[in-house]
């Protein structure tokens, strides 16, 4: 009798308390980690920067404005300026070259602020030469890939730093045939995105 009577107590009073502690166990669960970060929400940027050409040994200028689809795409218009000016006999040489490309990036991102970028571009440039008295512009096909890194500050603001391999075709002016352009450059910028 005594141990029926212990064994109901110990069902009436032990035992819920035990089964309601293997719940508590059982719905106390720990959030799962966060999943590395995700591309951005897209919309519109701007931005600009300079790569410095290494067999011209002159800056590349460039700014553009483009369309990120928020899936690591984008789309985007740059365009640009290269100057050259040389001092000689008989006359002083100037070069003038605005690329102007549409160009494709896609982001691999690392971290949540960090990540690397690779693209390609392809357009136009205007290629414009002044020799002495004579002078002369030409429209010509130029074509880009790049690749870099990329750190976002915040939403809105980030920095770039990278690569670039840029060629212009061949330039026919007064006569005169200068073999098609090709260059690689390193280079940083920054973007504002909306």
């Amino acid at each position: 009798m005594k141990t029926n009577t212990a064994l109901t107590a110990f069902l009436v009073f032990a035992a819920p308390s035990l089964l309601l502690a293997g719940e508590a166990e059982s719905t106390n669960t720990t959030m799962p980690p966060q999943p590395m970060a995700a591309y951005s929400d897209g919309g519109w940027f701007v931005g600009g920067g300079a790569d410095y050409l290494l067999d011209a040994e002159e800056i590349f200028y460039n700014a553009h404005l483009g369309y990120d689809f928020g899936n690591g795409s984008s789309l985007f218009v740059e365009a640009g300026w290269i100057g050259a000016d040389q001092s000689g006999f008989p006359f002083n040489t100037s070069v003038d070259i605005i690329p102007i490309t549409l160009d494709y990036k896609y982001e691999i991102v690392f971290t949540e602020s960090f990540g690397l970028y690779l693209g390609l571009g392809v357009g136009g440039a205007n290629v414009d030469v002044s020799a002495g008295f004579a002078s002369g512009g030409e429209w010509v096909l130029a074509a880009q890939a790049f690749v870099g890194l990329v750190y976002e500050f915040s939403p809105t603001f980030e920095i770039y730093g990278g690569v670039r391999y840029l060629w212009f075709d061949d330039v026919n002016l007064a006569g005169a045939n200068i073999d098609d352009f090709d260059d690689y450059s390193f280079g940083a910028g920054i973007r504002f995105n909306f």
